[in-house]
This record gives C-alpha cells, structure tokens and sequence, in this order.
C-alpha cells in the first residue's frame, strides 16, 4: 500500500505538515516558466511589477590595455515613449577606488540616448574605449534616468537598478 509522504516543519508556535507533491507542484509554478529565455522571463517580471526599462550591458576589455568598452541595449517596456535616457557609470579596481579614463578629467562614463525610444523598441548605445592606468575590477551603475512623453524625468531608484539590468 502506498503511503503519502508528509513533510513536518516545526516552527516555535506553529506546526506545518505539507505533501511532498504539493511542495514540488508549488515550485513548479513560480520557479520555471515553459519556453521562455532568462530576458524573456526578466521582462514579463519588470512589466508585472511596474518597472519601465530593461537595460543589458555587455563590458568588452582588453585587460593587458586596462581598455574598456560597454555595449548597452536599453528597451523600453511601456505603452509612451521615452526620451533622455542616461546610465552613469564608473570603473573602480580591486580596492574599490573609483577610476578615471587616462583622456578624462572626471571619472564618470555616460551612456546617452537623445532620441525617443518606443514602446517594445530596442536601442543601443556604445561606452568607450577608454584607457585606464590601473586595472579596472567592477563596473558601478550610478545611475539610471529618462524622461517620458509628459516630460516627468524618472530616476530609477538604487534598490531596482539590478533588477532592470542584466549583465552578459
């Protein structure tokens, strides 16, 4: 005769005993989602959860150079377009210091987009190269700001900008 399995979770005050299927059925549903890549699954999350943009950035460095260059796509994931779109980044080495590029006085790098960008469309945008005298460790996102159609400029806030970006 087959028996059900149960799980028993002790907690201080509560007692919880739950079926192994019921447990695996449950991750099933909100861990996976059939057929969809890793940016696809990332979108359908920023769209449920109101966040704008999605932002990928490719770094590109030739390490014997101490060059980098980041390739940005940015896609607009609203129903209005938007338009002064800026990432400011920085470079900083292994103790954490921020860099500045040897042909720079400041140390930010600027990713700049004038032009609107529409609903569902994919722009890129090219950073660099830039030449440093240390070795750079880490990419830093300051900052992620646009303005929509209304001309309301937004500012994505720090706890959310791992969320809109991913890194390749």
């Amino acid at each position: 005769m087959l028996r059900k399995q149960k799980w028993n979770v002790r907690f201080p005050v509560l007692r919880v005993s739950v079926p192994i299927f019921v447990l695996f059925s449950f991750s099933l549903l909100f861990c996976t989602r059939p057929n969809g890549s890793f940016a696809e699954n990332r979108k359908s999350y920023l769209k449920e959860v109101g966040l704008p943009i999605l932002v990928t950035i490719h770094p590109r460095h030739k390490i014997n150079a101490k060059e980098l260059q980041l390739f940005i796509k940015t896609e607009n994931l609203t129903k209005d377009s938007i338009s002064k779109f800026q990432i400011l980044f920085f470079a900083r080495d292994k103790e954490n210091q921020i860099l500045i590029p040897e042909d720079k006085k400041t140390p930010e790098l600027i990713c700049s987009i004038e032009k609107n960008i529409q609903p569902n469309v994919i722009i890129k945008c090219h950073v660099g190269p830039y030449i440093y005298t240390n070795l750079w460790s880490s990419i830093q996102i300051q900052s992620i700001s646009f303005t929509t159609e209304n001309k309301i400029r937004h500012v994505i806030s720090e706890e959310d900008l791992d969320d809109v970006t991913i890194w390749l």
